[in-house]
């Protein structure tokens, strides 16, 4: 294993939810999948399943994430109840606290932005990944939350079609190691947590509005059966892209899509 790495250190690192179980993988083909399995057997809320690489790692829509040795790539879970459920935009949090959590690492130069829904951009490339699964069963509800970042891994190694897209934090600043990282990150979750939880998810969607540099854009939004166009104008109490026609004419919420710049005509 990784120095400094065992389940123990990552216990202490996630102070949130203390006594919720631990597992600590060399290898694993999903850090989501083996949580779900864990939860499907009555694992509390918290329980973390990390691995230093997965062999089958996703991302949203089930396309392949590369997860090569050297990143962090772990999955942790959520029970909330049909209230909380329906007030928690579990994606957007764990995309915020990923990019709180790394702007303690990175330069002022290169500050960690979100890309909506799940990304998070280092100088314009994608340092991480967020994925929320969402599930019901006799056990009671079961959100799984699923991270990737790219500490030191470079994931174009694994993936030449990543060279233009992917980058790593290594890459800017001397890249931390993996305890430190998952303190950062479950600090900054378990406050914007109990923000949700005391009915001030409106902060939670302001602070992450206030790192996508494509708000206020021209954008489109490539949708299963069309692109949408308009206005990047803010996110909706459920986290959704607001896009608004130029002229204020529409306004549609967007609950999932692939959003990018407009060019100039």
């Amino acid at each position: 294993m990784r120095a400094g790495l065992d389940e123990s250190s990552i216990a202490e690192a996630r102070a949130w939810r203390a006594a919720a179980p631990v597992e600590l993988h060399e290898r694993l083909a999903s850090t989501n999948d083996r949580l779900d399995e864990l939860a499907a057997s009555g694992a509390p809320e918290g329980t973390l399943v990390l691995a230093l690489e997965q062999l089958q790692g996703r991302g949203r829509h089930g396309r392949a994430w590369a997860s090569p040795p050297g990143g962090l790539y772990f999955s942790f879970l959520l029970r909330p109840d049909e209230a909380m459920s329906q007030r928690l935009p579990a994606t957007l949090l764990g995309g915020l606290a990923v990019c709180q959590a790394l702007e303690a690492f990175a330069p002022p130069h290169a500050p960690p932005q979100l890309k909506w829904p799940n990304d998070v951009l280092l100088a314009g490339r994608k340092v991480a990944g967020v994925l929320g699964e969402m599930s019901r069963g006799p056990e009671g509800n079961r959100l799984l939350i699923g991270v990737g970042i790219n500490l030191a891994a470079d994931p174009r190694q694994a993936a030449p079609e990543l060279r233009e897209v992917a980058a790593s934090l290594g890459e800017v600043t001397p890249a931390p190691d993996a305890v430190s990282v998952l303190r950062a990150f479950f600090g900054a979750f378990a406050a914007l947590h109990a923000l949700v939880e005391a009915g001030r998810e409106a902060e939670v969607l302001a602070a992450a509005a206030a790192r996508m540099p494509l708000l206020g854009q021209r954008v489109q939004v490539r949708l299963p059966q069309r692109v949408a166009r308009g206005v990047f104008s803010g996110l909706s109490a459920s986290g959704g892209l607001v896009l608004e026609s130029e002229g204020g004419a529409r306004r549609d919420v967007l609950l999932a899509g692939e959003v990018e710049r407009l060019r100039p005509q």
